[in-house]
């Protein structure tokens, strides 16, 4: 709920491929436990301007993907989409660079927000 922002009004996409854990916890344990709507969209691979036609087309509310695909976002300029839904962003892993954090608030309006989880922690 504090995380994602979720409440039973949003929609919520992940693009974690289901073979990480990260699409069980950004696709079905986080959203459902809030009430959220989950949003599938099969992709075969990842096109930044399929990702930006979706989010323009669709009344996503809460987006969540890798930090490689916002570099990806940002580098194809989603300016010139409209995401009038979309008003949370979110991504783990490795960290963006202020410059992506800053293009994405500049071509969206919104802030990408960072963490990181187990999976980041972990070292032996």
């Amino acid at each position: 709920r504090y995380w994602l922002s979720l409440t039973p009004s949003d929609i919520m996409w992940n693009t974690s491929d289901t073979g990480w854990v990260k699409a069980a916890w950004s696709s079905v344990f986080a959203p459902w436990i809030c009430g959220s709507c989950v949003f599938v969209h099969k992709m075969p691979q990842f096109k930044p301007e399929v990702i930006a036609e979706t989010l323009s087309r669709y009344p996503i509310t809460t987006f969540c993907t890798a930090p490689t695909a916002f570099r990806m976002l940002v580098q194809h300029d989603v300016s010139s989409y409209k995401v009038p839904s979309l008003k949370h962003c979110v991504t783990g892993g490795e960290a963006l660079n202020p410059e992506v954090l800053a293009k994405w608030k500049m071509q969206t309006g919104l802030d990408i927000h960072e963490g990181y989880g187990q999976t980041e922690t972990v070292r032996l």
